[in-house]
This record gives C-alpha cells, structure tokens and sequence, in this order.
C-alpha cells in the first residue's frame, strides 16, 4: 500500500473465517444486490433474489464445514471493526476427479476497493492452499483490469476464454479464465 493510502486507510486484520463473522458476512453478500444494482457490469455473479437470512445460514454453514473439514480456505478482512472483504477457494462439486482443484471467489466492499484489502485478502486465502488444492481457478470479466493486474500479480496466468459466459441485463461478457498452479497434493 503506498503512504498516502496507508494515511486514509488503517491496514485491514486478514484472518480466517469464524462463526462470528455471519452477521458481516451476510451484510457483504445483501451489498452484493445492490452493486449490481449500480453497476451492471459488475462482475460477482448472483441468485435471483437476496438470501433471506436463513438461506444465507445454510450456504455459511456449508462454508465453515467446508472449511473445517479442509476442503476450502475462506479468509476475511476486517477494518475498523466492520468486515470489508472475503476470499475463499471452495470445490466446485463433490467428484473424486477434480477435487484438487479449488476455484477462488473474492469479494470488497466498494468504499473499501483500492485501499489495500484485496492484495493482503488474497494473499492471506493463497496461503492456505498448498496441501489443499494443486489448482486454483477463477474467472474475471475483461472490464475488470484492476481485478485482473491482481490476480497476475499473485502469480494467476490466463489459460483460456469463456465467450458469453456471463450476461446481466441483456449484455454479454466473456470470462477470462486464469489460474496458479500450487505443489501436489500428497496422498492420503
């Protein structure tokens, strides 16, 4: 973070997921619906309506079992008491074929976009990969360069093109698709 940001924006705490972080996290996914709402080329992919709380319980429940049982890593950033940021890397499935590789989803807040919780987010979520994952995937909208300049920057590298893969409001969006590459996994 460069000092002038450092002087606005208090360093954010990156730590893993706990149980108390329901409240905060759920803020984060309702804000989610309104991002799209202002902007629709926002690139965080979403259900038709908000999650009612106790949807929102049942996809947190999953995630914290996911994370205990070592089959995710799921790291969130606070600020000033308020939670601004999440990162997890989650099994896309339950197939003994692909489970080693993981697919990455990070999520700011607006207000907190560009004051340096995204690099330590994702640092903080990489670091738990190895012995978990061998592959992490992701996807980014092409309109989304400072997301992308990120992700390269941690070591991602674009392996492909998902054309029209994502459409909101009528418009399409190819995804890019990156990845990194993390030691194999040992035997069990």
């Amino acid at each position: 973070m460069d000092p002038a940001t450092e002087a606005r924006h208090p360093e954010p705490t990156v730590r893993e997921v706990g149980w108390t972080d329901f409240e905060g996290l759920f803020a984060l996914r309702l804000n989610r619906y309104d991002e799209i709402a202002r902007d629709p080329d926002y690139g965080m992919v979403s259900y038709p309506d908000r999650p009612t709380s106790g949807e929102f319980a049942t996809w947190f429940g999953e995630l914290q079992s996911a994370v205990i049982g070592g089959t995710a890593v799921c790291s969130v950033a606070i600020r000033e008491g308020q939670l601004v940021g999440m990162c997890s890397v989650r099994r896309e499935g339950r197939a003994v074929e692909t489970a080693h590789v993981g697919v990455l989803g990070i999520e700011v807040l607006r207000a907190a976009r560009g004051t340096g919780v995204g690099r330590p987010l994702l640092a903080h979520a990489l670091a738990a990969v190895p012995g978990r994952f061998e592959e992490v995937h992701l996807s980014v909208l092409p309109v989304n360069e400072r997301a992308r300049r990120l992700y390269e920057s941690a070591g991602f590298e674009t392996f492909g093109v998902a054309p029209r893969a994502f459409q909101r409001g009528g418009r399409y969006h190819d995804f890019i698709l990156m990845r990194r590459r993390f030691p194999p996994v040992p035997p069990k």
